[in-house]
């Protein structure tokens, strides 16, 4: 849970590995608590080409979703196991980061 100060914004961010092998889907949704109970979903991947393993930051919510996130947010990560073909389906979380949106 994101837990900050009442503002008109925050910027949700989810920092993953990703990797050339054994990596999975899954999606992230951030429900705003205090607004609407609005929810945005953002789908990731952490297989990709490159033969290095490096950690990502992913900004989940935009600045200009005013409303996604208003200091009050539920962050579900929800693997996808049943992907065929990843070696394992491996999805490794590194931080849950937030920061008020620009121009807030």
């Amino acid at each position: 849970d994101v837990n900050l100060p009442n503002r008109p914004c925050y910027a949700i961010y989810v920092a993953v590995l990703r990797s050339y092998t054994g990596m999975g889907q899954f999606t992230v949704e951030v429900e705003n608590k205090e607004h609407r109970r609005e929810t945005t979903t953002f789908e990731l991947d952490g297989l990709w080409k490159p033969h290095i393993s490096v950690w990502s930051d992913n900004q989940i919510t935009m600045d200009t979703a005013k409303g996604a996130c208003t200091g009050r947010c539920k962050v579900r990560i929800r693997t996808k196991p049943q992907v065929v073909g990843r070696d394992g389906n491996k999805v490794k979380i590194l931080t849950l980061s937030a920061r008020e949106c620009s121009g807030s």
